[in-house]
């Protein structure tokens, strides 16, 4: 262990500091400093080894010597120098620092074909969430163009002003090539911009990090786009033989329409996907130059993590991820082009179709939010508060003077209805962001949508309150004295029913969503699936209310006028969603009764937990539920911990312990009776009642999906009796080890059907 002889190691302080520190005490900082400044000259190297061996032995066990100037962060960089695994400045033996391929050589057009194919492979691999050190940025023509050492974006010389180009190999590089990836570094920027304009999760969605590069800001959407054109106009005229040219004809129009569709000068998601099946089939004409291509390029990044493999796939695999996100954008832009986004609720069912796709990616996410919150209008059209009030018109306010959008131009004090237009305004400022909020929150991720939802309970807990409020104020005028008091009770006003009634809706989303990401654990499905049945049936008598307030306010309306056909177009809406309601209230009302059986059988166990306490488990499967209120005087919200009431009630009701509780499996097929009816009803709507216009086919599959689920009980519930007739008594014997129980299959995410088979005998 070398050391100078001015006394930079231990053995020179450790003695003298024994006494005082009881070990290795520190150097003086200034001292050090001056001494490490000396001309090298005047330094000299001896062994201190053995010093050092000594000094440490004065050291109690556990005791930790620190010098002042050596963080934490140095100690962790010592560890990791010449490891190849965190040391970023780390060259394997035989290895060059920088690739030896010279990004301004020309290239045949074969190998531009083949570059511009693994351009394509990169960057939907970005945009699926990779970051752009492991995609976009291993392209040496990329890096050469995005180099600090980079002035001029002209060619892929280093040196400024451009050679001539005297070849067609060197036009295909400095030319047709430049252009494209100038094209993909623009596509790149304004995607990047897109998606961090929204809401998103870092490194959950994507991968914002630009590790110290710029993507050419000197260069606009439309200097790139004339780049491209110049390309293509080459190609028009060069003479290239062998279909080579159309094959990058093809693919500098589809880096063309992508640049300017994210520029938003055009629309080109359906020209993209023709674009991309006749790239697909000309990828044959390229030809492979890897050396194009190198990892080593992230050790010039502004990153504290050594080179990481390239994300490679396939172009088949490109061209379908390509397509789903075309695909996807597409269905964004028909999703909200048409009369739901006047409407609010066929903007949601909009809304979870989008997100119910196959997860959708990030930048479509993004972008179906900037239709639906640019400008504060949904696609520029329809002002979110248009359709917040749009919203309480078609649940609480149809008929009502309230709804009618010309009182909010009323400015005379004295009149009443600028008095009620104020109130009203002053409730939907302070509501509009949560409500707006149900729909943004859909585009995000399974697990943060339920995240999101359970957050925003509180939250409209609060606006519950503050809806009632405004509700004691607003009947204190003529306009609306008449509405409020002989519709709605007086502790449930319009605004309070429809704040509750969005409450409601969360807390069922939330449980629903639970099913879903399977965070439910086996044996606490009978729980959920009795909670979101309570939960509904709360739901239920919100809108039984608000149908009651409705048919009073209807009988008051003169026949044949506007306000009349409001009524009934409202309480059509309102009865769809009673019979949506009932369905799910219904079938989760069966499931938690068969889960309860499986549980009693025996076929479903508890794991074992030999330090947990069971109200400890209920605290923290429930946590979400336990501060929601008991909601005012007239409607409750179900308990959260009401589940062994439930169980006991079901007890109570059993007739006998034969045919394994009979009176329960009785009680499951009646739930299921109800659900098929209700689902019979809801069918009978046309999208204008049901509020799914646009989203007529997503609706259909999913009563398709509910009604296979109901299906799918009721076999599995006639599997339990077989089985219990076949081995006795279910109480008394039990059907542990003689069933098998498999929960992975779904008709439909948010149902978990048990798939019941009896186990071969050994």
């Amino acid at each position: 262990m070398p050391v100078n002889e001015a006394g930079e190691g231990p053995s020179t302080t450790a003695a003298s500091e024994t006494d005082k520190h009881a070990g290795l005490g520190h150097a003086n900082a200034i001292t050090r400093l001056q001494q490490e400044a000396m001309a090298f000259r005047r330094r000299t190297l001896r062994n201190i080894t053995t010093d050092f061996t000594v000094a440490a032995k004065q050291l109690q066990p556990g005791e930790l010597v620190k010098d002042e100037f050596f963080t934490l962060f140095e100690a962790v960089g010592a560890l990791e120098i010449m490891d190849p695994k965190m040391d970023s400045g780390y060259i394997p033996p035989g290895d060059t620092l920088d690739p030896d391929f010279d990004p301004s050589v020309g290239l045949e057009a074969g190998e531009v074909i083949w570059i511009m194919d693994q351009l394509l492979c990169l960057e939907i691999t970005w945009l699926e969430g990779h970051p752009l050190s492991q995609t976009v940025y291993t392209s040496l023509h990329i890096n050469r163009l995005l180099s600090p050492d980079q002035r001029h974006s002209d060619s892929f010389h280093i040196n400024p002003g451009p050679p001539p180009l005297r070849t067609n190999q060197d036009t295909l590089v400095h030319t047709v090539l430049r252009a494209y990836c100038i094209g993909m570094i623009k596509s790149s920027q304004l995607a990047l911009h897109l998606i961090q304009s929204q809401t998103y999760f870092e490194e959950e969605d994507f991968v914002t990090h630009l590790f110290g590069r710029e993507l050419l800001p000197k260069i606009d959407s439309s200097a790139a786009a004339d780049s491209l054109l110049e390309a293509i106009c080459w190609l028009e005229t060069c003479g290239i033989a062998g279909g080579l040219c159309p094959a990058l004809l093809q693919r500098c129009k589809f880096c063309l329409d992508l640049l300017r569709t994210l520029a938003g000068d055009a629309q080109r998601w359906q020209d993209m996907l023709l674009d991309l099946d006749q790239i697909k089939d000309s990828h044959h004409l390229g030809s492979p130059i890897p050396d194009a291509f190198s990892e080593k390029v992230q050790r010039q990044l502004a990153t504290s993590t050594p080179p990481r493999p390239t994300i490679q796939i396939s172009l088949d695999a490109a061209h379908s991820k390509w397509t789903k996100l075309c695909q996807e954008m597409l269905s964004a832009y028909e999703l909200t082009d048409s009369d739901a986004i006047d409407n609010s609720h066929c903007l949601e069912r909009a809304v979870w179709a989008f997100a119910y796709r196959t997860q959708p990616e990030t930048l479509a996410r993004a972008q179906m939010q900037d239709l639906l919150f640019s400008n504060h209008a949904v696609r520029g059209q329809m002002p979110h508060y248009d359709l917040m009030l749009t919203d309480l018109k078609s649940l609480v306010l149809a008929g009502d003077p309230l709804s009618n959008p010309e009182i909010f131009q009323i400015e005379l004090p004295t009149d009443p209805r600028h008095a009620c237009s104020a109130l009203l305004r002053e409730f939907m400022e302070k509501a509009i962001e949560e409500f707006m909020a149900l729909y943004r929150m859909v585009y995000q991720n399974r697990c943060r949508i339920r995240r999101l939802f359970t957050q925003s309970i509180g939250i409209w807990d609060e606006l519950q309150r503050e809806a009632d409020a405004i509700d004691d104020g607003l009947r204190q005028y003529p306009l609306s004295s008449q509405v409020l008091n002989s519709g709605y009770a007086r502790t449930n006003g319009p605004l309070l029913s429809w704040a509750r009634y969005h409450t409601s809706q969360v807390l069922v989303w939330t449980v629903q969503l639970g099913f879903e990401t399977e965070i439910y654990l086996p044996d606490e499905l009978s729980k959920m699936y009795w909670y979101l049945s309570a939960l509904c049936t709360y739901r239920n008598l919100v809108i039984e209310s608000m149908l009651r307030a409705l048919l009073e306010r209807k009988r008051r309306v003169r026949g044949g006028s506007r306000d009349a056909a409001d009524c009934v177009a409202s309480q059509q809406l309102l009865m769809s969603l009673l019979d949506a309601s009932k369905v799910t209230e219904s079938l989760a009302a069966a499931l938690w009764k068969f889960y309860y059986l499986l549980g009693q059988t025996g076929i479903i166990k508890s794991p074992k937990r030999e330090f947990a306490k069971p109200d400890l488990l209920h605290e923290a499967r429930m946590k979400s539920y336990l501060n929601v209120p008991a909601g005012f005087v007239t409607i409750d919200l179900p308990p959260a911990d009401g589940y062994e009431s439930a169980v006991e009630a079901l007890e109570q009701h059993q007739t006998g312990s034969h045919s394994m509780k009979t009176t329960t499996f009785q009680a499951i097929d009646e739930d299921l009776k109800a659900a098929k009816s209700s689902l019979a009803a809801l069918k009978k709507y046309t999208p204008e009642q049901g509020g799914y216009v646009g989203t007529e086919a997503e609706w259909k599959k999913e009563i398709k999906q509910i009604e296979t689920t109901c299906v799918a009980v009721a076999v599995g519930l006639s599997t339990l009796k077989r089985l219990g007739e076949k081995y006795g008594d279910g109480q008394r014997l039990g059907l542990q080890g003689l069933v098998e129980c498999a929960l992975e299959r779904k008709y439909h995410v948010w149902w978990v059907i048990p798939q019941l088979k009896e186990k071969a005998a050994k």
